[in-house]
């Protein structure tokens, strides 16, 4: 018997019309045979499914399910599909959890410190792996300019604790400008982190669970365009090269990915992760952790997933079995 998965996506955040391309690939990829898929969106409190005649209906969020023509469906997994706020941050995974419904990827608690920069980079660093220089700052509280900038020097970045594809980030080169990107970032945020710059390369590599193991996918280098690699570089392809695998020296691709698989089992994630960092000659330092990377054609994970000649589909398919045995 088919189980009905729902495919949850949109959101509230700046990478809303990314998430809506993470769903939609996701749910083109479940396979047909084991699964009736349900592309749920949601932006707001507007939580709706369309059907093929472009018939919208209501989810009820009492018990998230869907009455159609008077037969309601019940949902055995939802896949999320969410990129930031609310998917990413555990507020979905909360709700989820009160309802006792298995949802894919990490749990409440494990969203909500990963999606702080501050607090994941604290959780991390007490592990010995290297991570930048940084400070935080809150809301409100008076903003010692010259005691940061005697921590993080320049150049550095600012950027908000809780926000993702760099949405509010700045890179800071001259003392002038450090005022107006942080408060460009608490315009996104209450918290606001900023970190010294580490000149070297970056990379990033997935990681989850295959075969009961967590192993590390493959190695993307990125090399962006721009100043940095900041929320355009991300998303148009012509302003950023992301060369999968990475052409980095044997020694390094087995640190990047054992840290890799380190950060994933002290976080305690679960389904697809991505974690970013920069690498030079004084060593590996993590930048930060994606619970719910970019599921597109052109998202780096299915790029690194079709280096290693893996089946997305039968990827997506364990990932929704553990949850539903979890």
């Amino acid at each position: 018997m088919k189980k009905n998965i729902a495919v949850i996506t949109g959101g509230n955040s700046g990478e809303y019309e990314i998430s809506l391309k993470s769903g939609q690939n996701i749910a083109n990829s479940l396979d047909k045979n084991l699964y009736h898929i349900f592309l749920i969106h949601l932006r707001g409190n507007d939580w709706t499914f369309t059907d093929t005649n472009n018939t919208v209906y209501q989810i009820n969020k009492n018990d998230f399910t869907l009455t159609i023509n008077e037969n309601k469906t019940v949902f055995d997994c939802v896949f999320i599909a969410i990129h930031g706020d609310p998917g990413e941050n555990g507020k979905l995974q909360g709700y989820f959890d009160m309802l006792k419904i298995p949802y894919t990827g990490c749990d409440a608690a494990v969203s909500a410190l990963t999606f702080n920069k501050n607090l994941c980079n604290r959780v991390v660093a007490s592990y010995g792996i290297k991570i930048a220089d940084s400070v935080c700052l809150f809301k409100g509280e008076k903003i010692d300019e010259k005691s940061v900038l005697g921590i993080v020097g320049l150049p550095c970045f600012v950027k908000p604790c809780n926000s993702g594809s760099s949405v509010g980030m700045s890179k800071v080169s001259d003392k002038k400008d450090f005022l107006v990107a942080v408060q460009k970032a608490f315009e996104y945020d209450n918290q606001v982190l900023i970190e010294k710059f580490i000149n070297g390369r970056e990379i990033t590599c997935g990681v989850m669970k295959l075969n009961n193991q967590v192993q590390a996918l493959a190695i993307t280098e990125v090399i962006s365009k721009k100043e940095y690699f900041d929320f355009e570089a991300k998303y148009n392809p012509h302003l950023a090269d992301e060369i999968t695998p990475a052409q980095i020296p044997p020694h390094v691709e087995k640190l990047c990915k054992q840290t890799s698989e380190k950060i994933y089992k002290i976080l305690n994630c679960k389904g697809i992760t991505r974690s970013d960092f920069i690498y030079n000659e004084t060593g590996l330092y993590f930048i930060e952790i994606n619970t719910i990377p970019g599921q597109t054609n052109e998202s780096i994970i299915p790029k690194q997933v079709r280096y290693l000649g893996l089946n997305f589909t039968q990827l997506c398919t364990q990932i929704i079995e553990d949850a539903i045995a979890s």
